[in-house]
């Protein structure tokens, strides 16, 4: 029998390995109040965080809820200038991220968002980055209440990091926690978003994931966005960056996640009606205009939707299918 326990605690162990922590906070150990006193990447303050951008009190440990206990907030501003972003940042992820388990090339990131005020037209959140680019993250728009992505897509040879409506049609409001997360396969070139239980994986006509590219900064931010006017208050808590692969995620080859992108969109672009094949059965479908906001919806029995009412220009549909949500571009002429 002890024999049989010490092989036991070899595989348990093997398998706690498989994932390789980068990064993680969950800041209970700060102290409540100011987390710095520099704003423009010089001291670091409370936990090695070098801030950027703003002034002490839009960098708070604060007491949310019992649940939650500290966590970390952001104030961004209330223009629509550079001015009003707010950039936390730590050391020692790029070094992290290249020391990893042979293997493990696909980043995951999860944390716990919490929508704040949600005022003006902000767009805090996280993402990984390295010296030159973007590579993935996730943020909140405080005016559409909507998550978006980023991430780096190659389009017509042309690697760039960009941002993504459409990933998810639901909505939060204010003063809201939500657990989210995503990842990246740098070898596969596939990118994933969870918002609240409900992952998808990215899939744009038109554009790859651009693959290869090793991260060395993990970002806590708050962006303006266009037309904001106000200031508004997001924390994040409970986060975790960790090099994992296909296995860890729970399927036996990144294979199978590509696999999930079954869904065709068509005719495109489109004048009156979107047909929509898939090879699963399809459960409902939302299109979401450039800014975040649905336009058209309908729980799909013909796997038809009429965008005859729409105006001209480029639209995102999701799908959501037996085996998940899929996210497609049409172009509406």
């Amino acid at each position: 029998m002890k024999k049989i326990y010490l092989l036991s605690a070899i595989a348990l162990s093997t398998t706690f390995l498989s994932a390789q922590v980068i990064e993680s906070d969950n800041y209970n150990s700060y102290t409540l109040g100011d987390v710095g006193s520099n704003f423009a990447f010089g001291a670091p303050g409370q936990g090695g965080m070098y801030l950027s951008g703003g002034t002490a009190p839009d960098y708070q440990i604060v007491n949310i809820d019992a649940t939650h206990d500290k966590s970390f907030q952001l104030t961004g501003g209330a223009t629509a200038t550079a001015a009003s972003n707010r950039q936390a940042v730590k050391l020692g992820f790029g070094t992290a991220w290249a020391a990893r388990t042979t293997g493990n090339d696909i980043l995951r990131v999860t944390f716990d968002f919490y929508t704040g005020t949600s005022t003006g037209t902000n767009l805090p959140g996280v993402n990984v980055t390295n010296s030159t680019t973007g590579l993935v993250g996730l943020k909140y728009n405080t005016a559409t209440k909507l998550f978006q992505g980023m991430a780096n897509l190659t389009v017509n040879g042309t690697p760039a990091f960009y941002n993504i409506t459409g990933i998810s049609a639901v909505t939060y409001p204010a003063n809201t926690w939500v657990k989210v997360g995503f990842t990246y396969d740098k070898v596969n070139g596939v990118i994933t978003y969870t918002i609240d239980g409900v992952t998808t994986t990215l899939a744009i006509a038109g554009a790859t994931v651009t693959k290869n590219l090793d991260g060395s900064q993990f970002n806590v931010l708050s962006n303006y966005n266009t037309g904001n006017t106000a200031t508004t208050t997001s924390a994040v808590d409970n986060y975790v960056a960790d090099a994992v692969n296909a296995a860890t995620l729970g399927v036996v080859t990144v294979g199978q996640i590509e696999k999930t992108a079954n869904v065709t969109v068509y005719p495109n672009p489109t004048a009156d009606y979107i047909n929509i094949k898939s090879t699963s059965r399809v459960i409902s479908v939302n299109v979401i205009d450039v800014s975040g906001k649905s336009v058209a919806s309908k729980k799909s029995a013909d796997n038809q939707i009429d965008v005859r009412n729409l105006t001209k220009g480029t639209y995102i549909i999701n799908v959501e299918t037996e085996n998940g949500t899929e996210t497609k571009k049409f172009i509406k002429k």
